[in-house]
Formats: structure tokens, C-alpha cells, sequence
């Protein structure tokens, strides 16, 4: 990817704004916000996700930013040792998989159904691990859904009635009664004396959105919280006297559960992002940003520690105003919060002084109304011109990296009406 140094072989000050300050200014600062800056977006490194608040669910098709699948492995844990006696005239009546939904946007586009399968997990999970989005898990081939291919209708703010009660709202996948079967028939075993001595035989399940005729602007990501007591595979089961019975294969804190994801931004049905991808200096006027380790955004200053060499050194404010680029669908909301990360010398992120002295310095937050995000980078811009940070620019990156998939076009530079600014004022006594 080619970059473009705007400015191209001008000395330093004649990009750096002192055209529209005012060394008259009775309060003794000057205010400039034409300072240059380059952007464009990237591919993000993977993210954590794993034993995190939320896991994602589900696929869509965003015409700006491409199509996004997400899907969980999750380990199942025994709610009780020591399962038995042994029993061969147990009979399992259904097996359900519950996910609960999140109370907090349990949802990211529409409610569209969507066919999910679920599968067994081959690979051992550790709890002692750290599992990002590009993990994918390794699974049997066979899907476990009752009825598959089976479609499910997401309901997150209604909850499903069972025998009466009104449970609160989840997903709850029928299982095949195979699986239910072959469970009972560990009752008395060995293999289910312990959760050591289970997941040794069963590691878990897969479940994964197969939805490949999906049109732009259809399905959404289901946001679901696997830390809920609600969350679990339910065995629904009779015995020879024709007693109902359940047992129940718990998630929770205990378990290793992770998301894992995959988008494809060259196949969005808009052009504007496979471009800036393609040539950064299509990010000049829009750029992007991501999350779930989808995308983010760089961005360069290129003259900001050229102003040591002038009397205009001593910062009283930088602020970075980044506009979000135009409308978006009231389905695919921004990122509530945008994190600003300066480079160590190998290229790795590093919060800013003003975000280590507190969130509430350096802000960042999505600002409805204004329809932008805001920056407080004072601390940094002095240390740049002052030279205690390398002038290496800097990132942008979604808050709730690991636990959702909102995204956002920014405003570039050179956006036609509501471009990003850095707006310094310094002070002049």
C-alpha cells in the first residue's frame, strides 16, 4: 500500500498552519486547525475474545463494509459430578442449547432468521489460553441441530414460554436426540465423574451461522451473554417408570468460550472501502473502522514536530475532531468509544499519556448529536514537539473490540464538508 506525503517537497511551516494564527490574540493563544494530517484504513491484528462479557452470533451483509460471520466454541461443563447410577432404560426426550441474549445491545443489524449449526469441538480448549477472533475452531462435520438445516429467528427482548414461565430472552437450538442418547448412556461411567474426565470425551461445541444467499442490509450478529445461568445444553430425559427428568451442561466463568469471526471487505457492494483498502489515498476522504478486529484507521501527522522550531511550542490543547462520514443505517451503529493507540519503536500499540491519565481526559466517546468523536491529545502532541515521543502517528481503534462488530466511515482530511480536524492552541506568554 502506497502512501501519499501531502505537501509534497514544501518546507515544514508551510503545512503547518501559521497562516491562520494570531500571535495578537489578547488572551495570549493562538488557535490554528490546518494542521496536516494523512489517513487511511487497515486490516486490524486479531483480538482477544475469549472469556470475555459477550460472545457474537450470527452473519450479515453490510453494503459499506462487506459480509461478517461470527460464530462460539464454547466448552460444556457438568453441574454436578459423579452423574449415575447407570441406567438403560433412560430415554432422552429433547437436548436444547440455550444462549442468552445480552441485556445490553443484544443485537447488531436485523432480525432476520438465519440458519445456525452446531457442531462437536475436536480440539481440546484451555482455560490457561488467550483465543482471538481469527481462531477457528476445529469440528466434526456433522451437524447436531434437530431438523438441520433449521432456521432461527432471533426474539431479543421477548423471552421464550416454557411450562408456563416466561424465561428471559435467549436462542435455544434443539439438539439431536442421538447426542442426547449417547450422553445417557455415560450415567454411572467414569467419563462423567468429573468435568476433567467429560471434556476428555466431549470438548465442547461449535456454532456457526451457514447463511450464503444472504443480500446486502440482511441478518444481524446476535450479542449473547454465555456468563448467564441461562446459557447451557439442557438433557431432557424420561426413565423406565416414565419420570421426567433433566440434567443440565453448564457454561458460566468456568468454561473457555471464545468468538471467532471472518469478514470479507473486497466483496462490500459499495465501492468506497475496497478502494481505500486497495490505494490509501482514497482514505483522505473517508476512512474506517472496525470491530472484532476488523479494521482501523491510521493516521499521520506529518509536520506536527516541525513546530519546536517555531515561537508556537507550548501546547494548551490539541484536540482531534474526527467526524463520522455522512448517514449510516440505524441498524449498524459506531462504536461508542474510539481509542487513540501512539506506536512503540517495533510498530506495537501504546496507549497515549492522556488515556493513562484517565478516560475522562482523553475522551474519544460518540458524540450522537454532534455525530463525531473527540480527542483531548494534549499530553501527546507536547510530547511530539517537545521530542519525547517519536512522531510515528497514531491509530484508531473501537472500544468493545472483542465483544462486538460495530463499525463506522470517518471523515478524512480532505472529507468535502465535515473534515477531520487537529486543532492546537498554544500558548504565546
Amino acid at each position: 500500500m502506497g502512501l501519499v506525503a501531502l505537501g509534497g517537497c514544501r518546507k515544514p511551516e508551510d503545512d503547518l498552519g501559521l497562516s491562520v494564527l494570531d500571535p495578537a490574540d489578547t488572551l495570549g493563544t493562538v488557535r490554528t486547525d490546518t494542521s496536516s494530517i494523512i489517513s487511511w484504513p487497515r486490516q486490524d491484528s486479531a483480538v482477544r475474545t475469549s472469556t470475555l462479557s459477550a460472545n457474537l452470533l450470527g452473519s450479515y451483509v453490510d453494503d459499506v463494509f462487506g459480509p461478517v460471520s461470527t460464530g462460539i466454541a464454547t466448552q460444556l461443563r457438568l453441574s454436578v459430578n459423579n452423574i449415575g447410577p447407570a441406567d438403560p432404560s433412560l430415554v432422552c426426550d429433547s437436548l436444547i442449547l440455550s444462549f442468552a441474549y445480552t441485556t445490553t445491545t443484544p443485537l447488531y443489524g436485523d432480525l432476520d432468521p438465519q440458519v445456525i449449526r452446531v457442531f462437536r469441538l475436536t480440539e481440546d480448549l484451555h482455560t490457561d489460553s488467550i483465543y482471538k477472533n481469527n481462531h477457528q475452531p476445529a469440528a466434526d462435520v456433522i451437524d447436531l441441530v434437530q431438523g438441520a438445516p433449521r432456521l432461527f429467528t432471533p426474539s431479543p427482548t421477548a423471552g421464550p414460554v416454557i411450562g408456563g414461565d416466561t424465561l428471559e430472552p435467549q436462542v435455544r437450538i434443539p439438539l439431536s436426540t442421538d447426542l442426547g442418547n449417547e450422553l445417557l448412556g455415560l450415567w454411572g461411567s467414569a467419563t462423567l465423574a468429573d468435568n476433567a474426565s467429560f471434556l476428555a470425551y466431549f470438548k465442547g461445541l461449535v456454532v456457526r451461522p451457514d447463511n450464503p444467499g444472504q443480500a446486502p442490509l440482511q441478518g444481524g450478529a446476535w450479542r449473547l451473554n454465555l456468563l448467564s445461568g441461562s446459557s447451557k445444553m439442557t438433557l431432557h430425559y424420561h426413565n423406565g417408570a416414565g419420570e421426567a427428568l433433566t440434567f443440565d451442561f453448564i457454561i458460566g466463568s468456568s468454561s473457555m468460550r471464545y468468538t471467532f469471526s471472518t469478514f470479507d471487505h473486497a466483496a462490500a457492494s459499495l465501492p468506497e472501502l475496497p478502494l481505500a483498502l486497495a490505494d490509501s489515498t482514497h482514505g483522505q476522504s473517508a476512512t474506517y473502522v472496525q470491530s472484532l478486529g476488523g479494521l482501523r484507521t491510521e493516521l499521520r501527522f506529518p509536520w506536527l514536530d516541525q513546530y519546536r522550531s517555531t515561537p508556537y511550542r507550548a501546547v494548551a490543547k490539541a484536540e482531534l475532531v474526527v467526524p463520522v462520514a455522512g448517514d449510516f443505517h440505524d441498524t449498524y451503529l459506531p462504536p461508542d468509544q474510539l481509542f487513540a493507540f501512539r506506536k512503540a519503536d517495533d510498530g506495537t500499540d501504546l496507549l497515549v499519556p492522556d488515556q493513562i491519565a484517565g478516560q475522562g481526559t482523553v475522551g474519544g466517546f460518540y458524540d450522537a448529536e454532534a455525530n463525531e468523536y473527540r480527542f483531548n491529545l494534549t499530553r501527546w502532541v507536547q510530547g511530539v514537539i517537545n521530542g519525547t515521543y517519536a512522531n510515528t502517528g497514531l491509530s484508531l481503534v473501537p472500544g468493545s473490540n472483542g465483544v462486538s462488530v460495530n463499525r463506522t466511515a470517518l471523515a478524512g482530511p480532505l472529507h468535502a464538508t465535515s473534515p477531520m480536524k487537529l486543532v492546537l492552541t498554544f500558548t504565546t506568554y
